[in-house]
């Protein structure tokens, strides 16, 4: 047993309590200096629920969901920040494009090894990897961090990628058809796109070969497509919790629990509606990527 990592990993735990108790104790003091008074509701709630033994609970109702909102916010950017721009020196994000591309390219080879009519999972699986790759090509000229906003070069390699998503979704289009020759193809197309996006070459990703007579992938219309997608999900998430607001009254529950309720219902509404992976990258989007 590994007990000097286990030990380290609970001195680890305490002194990030104890840290995160100091500093909400010193929050909570500039809050109330600047007179915040929601930080300061939020702060002094946090610190009931570490020792509620000092007093009373400070307040309840919606104010609980102030709380967990504000410190969801607080938690996770500095830790979006730090897994995201900051792990390897921000490796994690800049070759992005290139680890989404080799999961799908991992997902293609795992369909194509499994004998005819027995790789529907796999091929359920290798479609979504492929959404995933197409979305990191689109960006894969942000992701990479080399071209500047206003440089006619991004322009040129928005443009490039816009092909090479095409080709990868024309090429998926014909699994159904004849996997034994499509998988192939695409396992090689993914292979190419990959080598040269960890390469740097997010202008050439694929050669000319496979973008002859390729319909490119709208950068507009995803965009669109996408932001209604999100404001669907939002809007059902509302929704959803207005009517949880007025159908928990009627139920009996205790006051206290109302407002998790409220926010379950909420999120598992904006799941059931876009899905987890959905919800999942809109709740990336809350830091501004």
């Amino acid at each position: 047993m590994p007990y000097g990592s286990i030990a380290a990993a609970y001195f680890a735990l305490w002194f990030g309590v104890r840290v995160l108790k100091l500093s909400t104790i010193i929050l909570h003091d500039v809050a109330v200096a600047l007179d915040a008074e929601v930080i300061a509701k939020a702060t002094q709630y946090f610190l009931w629920s570490i020792r509620p033994e000092n007093g009373s609970r400070p307040f309840h109702g919606w104010d609980s969901v102030i709380f967990v909102a504000y410190f969801s916010v607080v938690m996770l950017v500095p830790l979006w920040w730090l897994i995201e721009r900051r792990s390897a020196r921000g490796a994690l994000y800049r070759h992005r494009t290139t680890m989404r591309v080799l999961d799908a390219l991992h997902r293609c080879a795992e369909a194509y090894d499994r004998p005819p009519g027995e790789r529907a999972s796999q091929l359920r699986d290798l479609d979504a990897g492929l959404r995933a790759a197409e979305k990191a090509i689109l960006r894969a000229h942000r992701y990479a961090g080399t071209i500047p906003n206003r440089s006619p070069r991004r322009a040129a390699v928005r443009t490039h990628t816009a092909l090479v998503a095409g080709a990868l979704r024309s090429e998926s289009l014909k699994i159904d058809a004849d996997p034994d020759v499509a998988l192939p193809r695409l396992g090689t197309m993914l292979a190419i796109i990959s080598e040269r996006c960890a390469e740097g070459r997010i202008g050439a990703l694929l050669p000319e070969a496979y973008l002859e007579g390729v319909p490119p992938v709208s950068l507009t219309r995803t965009a669109i497509r996408e932001s209604v997608h999100v404001a669907v999900v939002i809007t059902t998430a509302m929704a959803a919790a207005v009517g949880a607001s007025m159908m928990l009254p009627t139920l009996g529950l205790s006051q206290d629990l109302r407002p998790w309720l409220i926010v379950g219902c909420s999120v598992l509404a904006a799941i059931l509606v876009g899905g987890w992976h959905r919800v999942g990258r809109l709740l990336e989007l809350v830091p501004g990527k």
